[in-house]
């Protein structure tokens, strides 16, 4: 036994290994990791890391490898319960910073000629977590924050969280040159972690199976490797690897089923603040301390210096309104110093920056991290940047093909950074297929872009609106997706193919039921992602839902939905518009053949009814005679034939405004309709105002073009006593609360003209004095205090 062995307390000596505990992307951890190789010069090197990522690992030591990087594992098919789960995939990441120990150690082997092996469980296995629901990070270092151990020694040392006490203890440390006592002090703080977990916790998390495969792993390449190992391994595992190998431990292999790429990551990802559990928060920090690890102790310093004046030359570039001062900035750089020696560290660290620049910057009643100011420091201490990977690591034909289209677009992959992008849609080709592919990365789960604004052609809205603007962002999940679609195909447009075939699948099979307008909002997403006709095969799947809905409104949503998208085929990707307009004949036909029912409608599906011959009307509009498969002379005629039918009131007014406008009831006999039901005998208010109601809900213009409406509306409650009128105005309220306010005006100058009024007199500002207002403000104190005092109130005691 060599005399470093002696001194290191996580030494195997029947093994000659030696445990290195650490915490992921720790500069301080893979500081003292080189140090210990360097010293120690192991035959083997062992990490803590899914078995199957091995033939990763000479790519991710390649010298065109530059952190962050990631080995992202899909699975397709994940079991569950001894079954496998069809179509169900699973995503997880092994991220490596540049200051990952992990990364240091298998670079540094390389380099060294050191065999290198992981030693965790198979992805494959069901102990390394992930439901298949969400996407899994493989490192998980809850216990560094919740466990009892930490919150306490966090109250001893007057820290906030565990990551301060971290960063007080271990990072403090990354200038000093004795790892022998570093690793000591890891181990024994990861052990007091342990002693706090039950072993309950850590048999149903996976831990304690994940630790016999390390041993057996350990095992067995103690079998065939002379000389000295090193094991790096999370330090909540260390505690128990050391003594305790089991030569006889099964180890195993990986599943089928899974595959496994090396892909580029970013520090936002990397970022523990944004919901992963495993790392540091912040990672740009920290990659500050990594770069100046060799200028010994002044190197916190030196990062706390480069850290703010960096901050502050970025606000001048991005937020000059909130770019501090020169004496601001000095100011925020001495207050760091004297927290850090106040706390006693070596240098500011990051809470010590952090409370600097919150005392010094934020100004009034700026509170916290969500001021503007604080907001970008957080993202400009996570930062921005993303990992390359050699040429050798390859990728899927899709992930190939989609990063190729993106720059042959102009997006911008070199960075995480979030941008606007203005595409002119209707005048230029190039900005439409940008927008196709945008939509196409959206509809497969990719997130690459966010549309902020733009035409909506399924809801008709803001079509006179030339540009569509996104927000975009390129990021290691967006590959990640990507890779996970990769057996849909080699092109984007195959994997968008594929999702609407899944979707479409999952319509079916969810019966039926509101499901054609769910089918409609698929086939505009799969025809704006690009795939143009090939998104057609939905269409006899809508068909078939339109023809067997009972119900009018449903139909006639439909209905109005497919007549906008036939006006706006070129614009949704769409060269034949036959198929559409055979759809739009059959819903029409369906229409046709509901529209007697209204005749039977119930009470409580009058507003439902009423909506479906808004819609309807709409529809008429739109087509404008543009369509030869919907003929609105058998519509004015179904009409027509319910003015002979007993309606209740509402679904009669409505009826009736529609039959007026098609020319099949005269304006004289609607408004003496209308004299009848608001005088009439009904038992209740609502019902006299019903009529009026539904006739404003399908057209409100028809209050001006046929004056008899107000003539009759002005007499019936011109004749009304108090207590009619009483009864009739909550129900009118309602039913005027279509119009907009330009049409409440309109309508009041009317009545005003027919009782010789002037409109202007109708409103009057009433003035308040500055005294009046002071004795009223006066008044609502006094009254307060005496509310206080009798226990009612803000200001009563409790």
């Amino acid at each position: 036994m060599t005399a470093v062995a002696e001194a290191y307390s996580l030494y195997d000596a029947g093994c000659d290994l030696y445990i290195v505990p650490v915490r992921h992307h720790s500069p301080a951890c893979a500081a003292h990791l080189l140090a210990l190789l360097a010293e120690i010069r192991p035959a083997r090197v062992l990490v803590e890391g899914p078995c199957d990522f091995d033939p990763l690992i000479a790519l991710v030591a390649d010298t065109g490898t530059r952190p962050p990087v990631a080995i992202v594992s899909v699975e397709d098919g994940k079991a569950d319960g001894g079954k496998v789960v069809v179509g169900r995939r699973a995503v997880s990441y092994y991220p490596f910073s540049a200051h990952s120990p992990e990364y240091a150690a298998l670079v540094a082997a390389k380099v060294a000629g050191i065999p290198a092996a992981f030693i965790d469980l198979p992805m494959s296995d069901r102990a390394m977590g992930g439901d298949g629901e969400a996407p899994a990070l493989l490192h998980d270092e809850a216990p560094f924050n919740s466990s009892d151990y930490v919150r306490a020694l966090a109250r001893r040392l007057g820290c906030r969280d565990g990551n301060e006490v971290w960063d007080h203890l271990f990072e403090a440390q990354l200038h000093r040159c004795d790892w022998r006592r570093f690793f000591h002090e890891v181990g024994s703080y990861c052990r007091h972690m342990r002693d706090c977990t039950d072993a309950v916790t850590m048999e149903a998390d996976g831990t304690l199976a994940r630790e016999a495969q390390m041993r057996a792993l350990i095992a067995r390449a103690r079998s065939d490797t002379k000389g000295p190992m090193v094991a790096v391994v999370g330090g909540f595992h260390a505690p128990v690897l050391a003594g305790s190998l089991k030569a006889g431990d099964k180890v195993k292999a990986a599943g089928k089923g899974s595959r496994a790429y090396l892909v580029r990551y970013g520090h936002r990802q990397l970022n523990a603040l944004t919901g992963y559990s495993a790392g540091l928060a912040l990672p740009a920090f920290y990659d500050g301390l990594w770069r100046r690890r060799g200028d010994g102790e002044g190197l916190y310093s030196a990062h706390a210096t480069d850290l703010i004046t960096g901050f502050a030359a970025h606000l001048r570039a991005r937020l000059p309104g909130f770019a501090p001062s020169f004496p601001v900035m000095a100011s925020a750089l001495e207050a760091a110093h004297r927290l850090a020696d106040l706390r006693g560290r070596p240098g500011p660290l990051r809470d010590d920056i952090l409370d600097a620049c919150r005392s010094t910057l934020l100004k009034g009643e700026e509170t916290g991290d969500a001021a503007p100011v604080m907001a970008e420091l957080m993202a400009w201490l996570t930062g921005n940047a993303l990992g390359e990977i050699p040429p050798s690591a390859g990728s899927p034909p899709l992930v190939e093909a989609v990063r190729a289209r993106a720059r042959s677009l102009g997006f911008v992959l070199d960075d995480g950074e979030r941008r606007n992008r203005d595409l002119d849609i209707y005048r230029k080709d190039r900005h439409r297929d940008a927008s196709r592919f945008l939509h196409g990365l959206v509809f497969v789960g990719a997130g690459f872009g966010q549309r902020t604004a733009g035409p909506d052609f399924r809801q008709g809205v803001e079509l006179d609106r030339l540009h569509e603007i996104w927000s975009v962002m390129w990021s290691p999940m967006v590959e990640a997706r990507l890779i996970e679609l990769s057996a849909d195909g080699d092109t984007l447009e195959s994997a968008v193919a594929a999702e609407a075939a899944r979707r479409l699948r999952d319509l079916r099979e969810h019966g039926r039921g509101h499901s054609a307008i769910a089918a409609i909002e698929l086939f505009v997403a799969a025809s704006q992602a690009g795939i143009g006709d090939r998104a057609a095969v939905i269409l006899p799947f809508i068909a078939d839902e339109v023809t067997h809905d009972p119900d009018l409104a449903d139909v006639a949503q439909a209905l109005r939905d497919l007549v906008r998208l036939w006006r706006s085929a070129v614009m949704i990707g769409l060269d034949n518009r036959e198929p559409l307009a055979e759809l739009i004949g059959a819903a029409w036909r369906r229409v046709l053949f509901l529209l007697p029912n209204l005749a039977t409608c119930s009470e409580d599906h009058v507003s439902t009814a009423v909506n479906g011959l808004v819609i309807l009307r709409e529809v008429v509009e739109l087509a404008a005679n543009e369509l030869d498969t919907l003929d609105t002379g058998l519509f004015d005629e179904a009409i027509a034939a319910l003015l002979t039918v007993d309606l209740l009131p509402a679904l009669a007014g409505a009826v009736a405004a529609v039959a007026c406008l098609a020319g099949r009831l005269e304006p004289a006999t609607l408004a003496a309709r209308l004299t009848g039901e608001l005088g009439g005998a009904y038992a209740e208010a609502r019902a006299r105002v019903a009529y009026l109601r539904g006739l404003i809900a399908v057209s409100r213009e028809l209050l001006w073009t046929v004056p008899e409406l107000v003539t009759v509306m002005d007499e019936v409650l011109a004749e009304a006593d108090s207590d009619g009128f009483v009864a009739l105005l909550p129900h009118l309220r309602l039913t005027f609360s279509r119009l907009d306010p330009q049409d409440i005006d309109r309508l009041a100058r009317i009545v005003a003209g027919r009782r010789q009024g002037a409109a202007d007199q109708l409103t009057r500002p009433f003035a308040v004095t500055e005294a009046a207002f002071a004795a009223n403000l006066e008044l609502d104190r006094a009254v307060a205090a005496e509310l206080a005092l009798a226990g009612i109130g803000e200001g009563a005691a409790a």
